[in-house]
């Protein structure tokens, strides 16, 4: 019997036993159960103990999943945004209203923060999917960090895709990068990787200003699409995947030292 991790996003859903948070399996569901018959055999003959799940969207596919939870008497916990986290690192959620911050967010920054400790920098905390979100958190001191927030814009492919509805004679939009480009097509596309990397290079300027020089972290979907091009201006980037597993980790280990609260 095991823990199990789970990361249920807008489109894909990934899950882990605990002891393995890099290496998750992924099932793409696009907010439908299709998958769940052979997914909860599997899960039955695991006959985990315990679920440790963050969700911010796929509001179906979730509510099956915890049906099929309490079902089976499997103890779940769907987590929420902590205004702090306390284990092998200090986060602090600086957050307007922490409350207001996506779960996803928070716990791939704990994921990130934990994955890089021994770096003890800033971070910038890259995820480009549905939506790009790129957010900031400050090293301060002695493992202490601080969960400064960020900036969220549409997803590569969310871009496209508005791009298309909004300007009807766009529909051959299946171009390649180019740095002086020279059909449509070509442009769309560079402009939406330029428009994606200029966002995070314009936060990691902002940061700079102020005092701290990040580490860029990239994960997501569609991080093979930015990466060599970001990788330009980042020589020392990381793509790092499964950040929020990775936090959802940590945070199981916080609670079983009794360093966080159980229903955190």
């Amino acid at each position: 019997m095991t823990t199990l991790l789970i990361d249920l996003g807008n489109t894909a859903l990934k899950w882990t036993p605990i002891e393995e948070p890099d290496n998750p399996h992924t099932i793409i569901h696009k907010g439908s159960t299709h998958f769940k018959e052979e997914l909860y055999d599997l899960w039955l003959n695991m006959r985990p103990k315990r679920i440790i799940g963050c969700t911010v969207a796929a509001p179906v596919v979730a509510f099956s999943l915890t049906k099929f939870f309490n079902d089976h008497g499997i103890r779940w916990n769907w987590v929420r945004t902590q205004p702090s986290f306390h284990g092998r690192m200090t986060l602090n959620n600086c957050y307007e209203n922490p409350g207001q911050l996506g779960a996803d967010r928070w716990y791939a920054a704990v994921g990130a923060a934990d994955a890089m400790l021994e770096e003890r920098r800033s971070l910038l905390v890259v995820h480009t999917g549905t939506a790009t979100t790129v957010d900031s958190i400050l090293y301060r001191e002695s493992g202490v960090y601080d969960f400064m927030g960020g900036r969220i814009t549409l997803g590569p492919t969310l871009m496209k895709t508005f791009l298309t509805k909004g300007i009807p004679s766009l529909t051959d939009l299946d171009g390649a990068y180019d740095a002086l480009p020279r059909s449509t097509r070509d442009a769309v596309m560079t402009g939406i990787i330029d428009a994606q990397v200029g966002l995070i290079l314009r936060a990691r300027s902002v940061m700079r200003r102020q005092g701290f020089d990040p580490k860029v972290l990239l994960a997501g979907g569609s991080a093979k699409f930015i990466a060599p091009y970001l990788q330009e201006e980042v020589p020392d980037l990381i793509v790092k995947h499964n950040l929020v597993l990775r936090g959802l980790s940590a945070l199981a280990g916080q609670q079983a030292e009794g360093l966080g609260r159980e229903d955190a």
